[in-house]
C-alpha cells in the first residue's frame, strides 16, 4: 500500500473514531443540560474549559514534543532513547501535574470551597493531573501510529462513562448538582487515564526492553525541547478555549451554555483537525528524519487539502442541522444559531492552514511557533472584550474567528519565511504514491 493511502486510511479510521465521538460527547451535553438546572450546566461548561486549557500547560510540552522524537528513534532504531524518552516524560508530567495541584488546593481551600471561585479551583486542580497525564499518554500513541488507542478511551468510553454514571445519580434520585458532576468528570478522567497508561507500558515493554538509563544529556535536551512547547500548545489551548473564558467572566452562566451548545454542536468539524492531527505529526517527523523535504512539502500539502474539504463538508453538515441540533439541549440554546454560523466560517479559515502547527513542532521551530501563539491569543481576548459588551454570545464568536483567521495567515507566512514551505492549498486531495518508510509498531 502506498504511504499516502495508508495515511488517508489512518486519517479515515480516526476521523470515523472522531465521528462516533462527536456523537457521544454532543448526546453527554445534551443529557447534562437536561438533567442539571441551567446555572449548574453553565457552571458545568467553565469548569471543563478551564481544565482542557490548563491540562496542556500541566503535560510540561512532553504530549507535542513525543511526536518529534518518539517516530525518529523508532525509524533510526534506537530502544533505548525511546524508552528512556517514556520513562523521563512520565515522570516529569506525574511530579509537575501533582504539584500544580497541591498548590491550587491550598489555594481553594483558602478561598473557600464551600461555592463560587473557590469551589471552580478546587474541583479544576483535582482533576489536572489526570488531564495531564492524558494528554502526554496520547502523545506517545499516536506518536507510535496507535490511532485507535490514542482516541478510543479518550474520546468513546470516558463519555460512555460519564453518561451512565450521571444517568444512574439521577434515576437514584441525586440532584446533579455541579459538586456531583465535577466528581463523575473526575473518577472517570482517572479510571480512563490509568487504564491507558497500563495498556501503553505493556506495549512499550515490548517494543523497547530493559536497558541503560538516559544520560543527563538526553534529559537536558528533552526538556529543553518540551518546556517551549509547553508555552505554545498551553496558548494554542488558551486561544481555542478563550472565548468561554472570557465569556464566563462577562456573561451569564446560562448565555455561557448557550455558547458552548453551540460550539459542541459543530464538534464534527473540530474533530476533522484532530484526526488529521493523529496522523500528520508522525508522518512529517518520518519525512524529516528521511531527510526528504519534497516528500515533507507533499506530506503538508496533501494533509491541508483533507482537513480542508473535510472541515467544510462537516461544517455544511452541521449547520444545515443546527436548529434540530441546538434544540434537543433545550428552547433556549436555539438563540445560539448565530454563533454556530460565525464559528463555522472561522473553522474553514483555521482548516486552510492543515497542520501547519504540527510542522511547526517536528521542525524545531518553537519560537516562531510561540510568537505566532501570542499574538493570537492576544488578539482573540482583546477583541473578546470589546465585543462581548456590545454583542453577547456572537461578539464571543466573532472573537474567536477573527483569531482563526490570524493564526492561518500567520503561520503560512512564517513557515514560508523561516523554512520554505507551502502550506496553503485549496486543490482537491490526491493521491501519491511513495515508499513507506514506516509502518505502525
Amino acid at each position: 500500500m502506498s504511504d499516502a493511502r495508508s495515511g488517508m486510511l489512518d486519517a479515515a479510521i480516526a476521523l470515523g473514531i472522531r465521528v462516533l465521538s462527536a456523537g457521544l460527547v454532543f448526546g453527554l451535553q445534551v443529557l447534562l443540560a437536561r438533567l442539571m438546572p441551567a446555572d449548574g450546566y453553565g457552571g458545568f461548561v467553565t469548569l471543563w474549559t478551564w481544565m482542557l486549557a490548563l491540562g496542556s500547560f500541566a503535560a510540561l510540552g512532553f504530549a507535542e514534543s513525543s511526536v518529534r522524537f518518539l517516530p525518529r528513534y523508532h525509524l533510526r532504531g534506537r530502544v533505548a532513547a525511546l524508552r528512556n524518552y517514556w520513562r523521563f516524560g512520565l515522570a516529569m508530567v506525574f511530579g509537575a501535574s501533582v504539584a500544580l495541584a497541591i498548590a491550587a488546593i491550598a489555594v481553594a481551600v483558602g478561598i473557600g470551597i464551600a461555592d463560587g471561585p473557590g469551589l471552580m479551583l478546587l474541583l479544576v486542580a483535582l482533576g489536572l493531573p489526570f488531564l495531564a497525564m492524558e494528554y502526554f499518554l496520547e502523545g506517545v500513541a499516536r506518536s507510535f501510529g496507535w490511532f485507535r488507542l490514542a482516541a478510543l478511551p479518550v474520546y468513546i468510553v470516558r463519555p460512555i462513562l460519564i453518561g451512565l454514571i450521571c444517568v444512574g445519580l439521577s434515576a437514584a434520585g441525586i440532584v446533579l448538582s455541579l459538586p456531583i458532576v465535577g466528581a463523575v468528570l473526575i473518577g472517570s478522567m482517572a479510571l480512563v487515564t490509568a487504564g491507558l497508561a497500563l495498556v501503553l507500558a505493556r506495549r512499550l515493554r515490548v517494543v523497547a526492553p530493559e536497558g541503560a538509563a538516559p544520560t543527563r544529556r538526553q534529559r537536558r535536551l528533552w526538556l529543553m525541547a518540551s518546556l517551549p512547547l509547553l508555552l505554545l500548545s498551553g496558548l494554542e489551548d488558551l486561544t481555542g478555549y478563550g472565548d468561554v473564558l472570557v465569556l464566563s467572566l462577562l456573561a451569564e452562566p446560562e448565555a455561557v451554555g448557550i455558547y458552548f451548545a453551540a460550539a459542541r454542536s459543530l464538534a464534527l468539524a473540530g474533530f476533522v483537525t484532530y484526526a488529521m492531527t493523529l496522523v500528520a505529526g508522525r508522518r512529517f517527523a518520518l519525512d524529516l528524519a528521511g531527510k526528504s523535504r519534497a516528500d515533507l512539502q507533499d506530506s503538508i500539502l496533501e494533509n491541508t487539502r483533507m482537513t480542508l474539504w473535510a472541515t467544510i463538508a462537516a461544517v455544511a453538515l452541521a449547520l444545515l442541522a443546527g436548529p434540530l441540533l441546538l434544540g434537543a439541549f433545550g428552547e433556549a440554546f436555539i438563540a445560539g444559531y448565530g454563533v454556530m454560523v460565525v464559528l463555522g466560517a472561522g473553522m474553514v479559515v483555521r482548516a486552510m492552514a492543515g497542520q501547519a502547527g504540527e510542522a511547526v513542532i517536528v521542525l524545531g521551530r518553537q519560537r516562531e511557533g510561540l510568537l505566532v501563539a501570542l499574538g493570537v491569543l492576544a488578539i482573540m481576548t482583546a477583541l473578546a472584550l470589546a465585543l462581548v459588551p456590545l454583542f453577547g454570545i456572537v461578539g464571543a464568536a466573532l472573537a474567536s474567528a477573527t483569531a482563526m483567521t490570524c493564526r492561518t495567515l500567520a503561520l503560512a507566512l512564517v513557515l514560508h519565511r523561516v523554512e520554505g514551505l507551502r502550506i496553503l492549498a485549496f486543490g482537491l486531495p490526491r493521491i501519491r504514491r511513495k515508499p513507506l518508510l514506516s509502518k505502525p509498531i
